[in-house]
């Protein structure tokens, strides 16, 4: 969800990400000026864990806005 300026910005969050274990970088074996990222076991259940938080919250406000609708 962010550009490649977003991804290298902002105190570089691929370096944090790495660091925390939540990704990892391989080289591209078709462009040696890229890198491949992939999410970690542990970044992916970090992932999973978020967009299910962010589910339920949608869920809370729809719900919301439904009662107030039939009000």
């Amino acid at each position: 969800m962010l550009t490649t300026g977003g991804m290298t910005g902002r105190l570089n969050r691929l370096d944090r990400l790495e660091r925390a274990g939540h990704v990892q970088r391989a080289p591209d074996p078709h462009d040696r000026r890229a890198l491949l990222v992939s999410l970690t076991t542990t970044g992916r259940r970090l992932v999973d864990e978020a967009v299910a938080t962010a589910n339920a919250v949608l869920r809370d406000v729809l719900a919301s806005v439904q009662a107030r609708a039939g009000r």
